[in-house]
């Protein structure tokens, strides 16, 4: 994506031409690749969270929260499932103009994020469910350095 639109500026002020296809291309792979970060971003537990209140509750609590939170999240990613799905099938045979690509492959990015997104959240279900909560959930603080001891350092404290 980012060559196709180096190279579109560069034949567009350089030489007075460009790729006509390219802004509609890297539009489509643009949307895809934020689709799937968030995506990434959510198996890893790399998304933003306010856990102020959640560190203060006890585990039983933390657990309820856990499992209230989980179960907006699925059903938020049912919602984009169902709208992206909508919007997929009603503009999958409308074309782009300059590309040809079918103007629901934009949106088929949602229902593929949604899905994914809902299998991740089963399985971080699944893992809860079976005793092991997410780092937040667990009681663990994210600002507090882990616990690691290197073997040089331990053995150099001995000595």
């Amino acid at each position: 994506m980012s060559l196709l639109v180096f190279a579109n500026v560069v034949l567009r002020y350089g030489f007075d031409s460009g790729i006509a296809f390219s802004v509609e291309v890297s539009r489509v792979l643009f949307v895809w690749i934020i689709f799937l970060g968030a995506v990434v971003a959510l198996a890893r537990g790399a998304h933003l969270s306010v856990d102020t209140l959640v560190t203060l509750l006890p585990r039983r609590a933390r657990f309820a929260c856990f499992l209230v939170s989980y179960g907006l999240m699925l059903w938020c990613c049912w919602l984009l499932a169902k709208g992206s799905w909508s919007l997929t099938v009603i503009e999958w045979n409308n074309r782009a103009a300059l590309s040809g690509l079918p103007v629901g492959l934009t949106y088929a990015a949602g229902f593929v994020a949604a899905i994914t997104m809902a299998l991740c959240l089963i399985v971080g279900l699944w893992h809860s469910l079976r005793g092991t909560l997410p780092g937040t959930w667990a009681g663990r603080n994210a600002t507090e350095p882990h616990e690691t001891v290197l073997p040089a350092l331990s053995s150099e404290k001995m000595q």
